[in-house]
């Protein structure tokens, strides 16, 4: 790809213009601020620098260019953000094809794939027939580029090899599978040199694909249904798939999500496609994905509601209303809830799925939506509702609606639905906390397994106080004077302020056989703690020197609590040891470091 259309990226858009459109910032001075999206936090902690074109959270170190911000946002590669910010700025983008790696060789291969399923559909009259049945318009099948597999069981194998794609890429895309053990010969062409068949057939072929639009997997629903095979069938976990890591349809709804200012999830493409065509386009489908427990996984990829959550905290679930789609749609709130997300269920009339509505009149969707009802109220009904058996009621909702309760964070929110739950039950409000109180136990156990709170990286020690040594506490304060000095220290010398040269000397001088450690420290980091200083002590340079003194000392203070934390220690192990000279040599040392930290102390004054 040619290298300046990244600049002209970068010249077009500017930082604060690009991350403003997902997080709510405001002018700080000469950067802008806002609440971090990639942790959950109250007070504001994200600095955006138009200056600098980068962003930085004091919180969890989230920081980069505009680039890096989609790519954590959205959860895509560089190729998948460059796409959007290129469309974005209207900049043509042009790639070299012959030096793709394997993971572009495959983005290239499901695009082929999804053609030739757009082709197919287009010769096939029956699946033309039920694509129009199901209420489906030309121009909604052509957005979702909705496709046919034809029954065989290599028309695609053949269609892709005769486009020069080999055996290896081709399973690697989920496109097809190796015949199994004790499968016949009979399904393949005789003489076929593969042993490789198609893995979707005879299928409406739906495909799925990232934020940025490009397709990553598919999702077929059998079309001439035949006892045996599955209705729904998915593609497999690739290198480009990960089923908890995307939802269908987001691509297409995350604009209107962060608009609207929440999401309605459903169970199927169908319902997906029917709802965005009646122009409720603020829908995510939960078909063909798998939702985790966590926002982020363990390698650091974001999950698929946690992109939802990043784009908009509120959540409407409208799943199928038989048995199996409330349980579904229960679970799903549970995990909602778990991320921090305020969730609401959709009662839909019995029998009835999105799709359905949509096609029979769009607008009692839409009525569905209006009234939707939080959760927690949601299932309290249900249980009020089921249980007949006043002495049985209790237990129903410890067992149905206490665990939701128990994932609230806000003391408030839980006050007010146990005192709807104390009116609507006829239950004292004391028995009703005491219960939920039982139950939080176990649910925020469970939690705590799957749940990680960020770290600040000016952080190294425990949040519990109670579990804090003294020299903890110390070393804590001082990453963080550290970080703040040295990079108030970077700031000045950059702004050719002279007395910044005097405070280095100082900081040697404190720092003494530790000085090369220090820099060691914050030298790779230098350019983020430049910019945390300029958001954290302002654009004031008269009110520099006074931040900067006030730092120094904090530092040698520090220095010195270090010293005679070690110091002290020693002397305990000499009185257990029983030598008197080293004793005696360690309380001198004492003496003199409380002396000269009750100096610097006195200097502050």
């Amino acid at each position: 790809m040619n290298r300046t259309a990244v600049e002209q990226i970068k010249e077009r858009l500017s930082i604060d213009e690009v991350v403003g459109t997902y997080v709510k910032i405001e002018k700080a001075g000469k950067s802008y601020k806002g609440r971090c999206p990639f942790h959950n936090e109250k007070t504001a902690s994200f600095f955006v620098s138009p200056e600098r074109g980068g962003y930085y959270c004091f919180g969890c170190g989230a920081k980069g260019d505009i680039f890096s911000f989609i790519e954590q946002f959205e959860g895509l590669d560089f190729r998948g953000a460059l796409k959007i910010l290129a469309d974005r700025a209207g900049v043509p983008l042009v790639f070299d094809q012959k030096a793709d790696g394997e993971r572009d060789q495959l983005f290239r291969i499901m695009e082929d794939a999804t053609r030739y399923f757009e082709g197919e559909l287009a010769k096939a009259p029956l699946a033309q027939s039920y694509v129009t049945t199901r209420g489906i318009t030309p121009e909604t099948q052509s957005a979702f580029r909705i496709g046919f597999a034809p029954d065989g069981w290599r028309h695609l194998h053949a269609h892709l090899r005769n486009k020069n794609w080999n055996d290896m890429l081709i399973e690697k895309a989920g496109l097809a599978k190796k015949r199994e053990q004790g499968e016949t010969s009979m399904k393949y062409e005789v003489g076929s040199p593969s042993e490789l068949y198609d893995r979707f057939r005879g299928r409406i072929m739906f495909p799925i694909q990232d934020s940025s639009g490009r397709v990553i997997a598919f999702s077929g629903r059998i079309l001439l249904d035949d006892g045996k095979s599955a209705k729904y069938l998915n593609s497999p976990d690739t290198p480009l798939y990960d089923k908890s890591q995307v939802l269908y349809g987001l691509d297409k709804a995350k604009s209107d999500i962060r608009t609207r200012g929440y999401s309605i999830l459903v169970e199927g493409q169908m319902d997906l496609v029917l709802s965005h065509q009646a122009g409720v386009k603020n829908t995510v489908a939960a078909s063909g994905t798998a939702f985790t427990d966590s926002a982020v996984g363990e390698a650091g990829v974001v999950s698929n509601l946690g992109l939802v959550r990043r784009l908009s905290p509120n959540i409407i679930i409208a799943f199928d209303s038989d048995s199996a789609g409330r349980k579904a749609a229960l679970r799903a709130a549970g995990i909602a809830l778990s991320l921090g997300m305020d969730v609401k269920i959709a009662d839909l009339p019995e029998g009835k799925d999105p799709a359905d509505m949509v096609r029979d009149d769009p607008e009692s969707w839409k009525e569905a939506l209006r009234n939707a009802k939080q959760v927690i109220e949601f299932e309290l009904t249900n249980v009020i509702r089921d249980t007949p058996d006043p002495r049985k009621v209790p237990g129903a909702l410890r067992l149905r609606v206490f665990p939701f309760l128990a994932r609230l964070d806000s003391a408030m929110d839980q006050a007010h639905f146990v005192k709807m739950i104390a009116d609507k039950a006829h239950i004292a409000d004391d028995a009703v906390w005491q219960d939920l109180r039982a139950v939080e136990k176990t649910v925020k156990t469970a939690v705590a397994g799957t749940s990680a709170k960020p770290i600040s990286p000016s952080t190294s020690v425990s949040q519990n106080s109670e579990r804090t040594t003294p020299a903890q506490k110390v070393s804590a304060h001082m990453d963080m004077v550290e970080r703040r000095m040295m990079g108030l220290l970077s700031l000045m010398e950059g702004s050719a302020i002279p007395i910044a040269a005097v405070f280095r000397e100082n900081i040697k001088s404190i720092a003494g056989d530790t000085y090369d450690l220090l820099i060691k420290k914050t030298a790779p980091n230098v350019s983020d703690l430049t910019f945390e200083a300029e958001a954290f002590f302002g654009t004031e340079t008269e009110r520099w020197e006074i931040h900067m003194k006030e730092l120094v000392v904090n530092y040698e203070e520090n220095k010195i609590s270090e010293e005679l934390i070690r110091t002290m220690h020693d002397l305990r192990v000499a009185e257990k040891a029983g030598d008197t000279v080293r004793m005696g040599e360690l309380a001198k040392r004492c003496q003199d470091l409380s002396m000269k930290k009750a100096e610097v102390l006195k200097s502050r004054r």
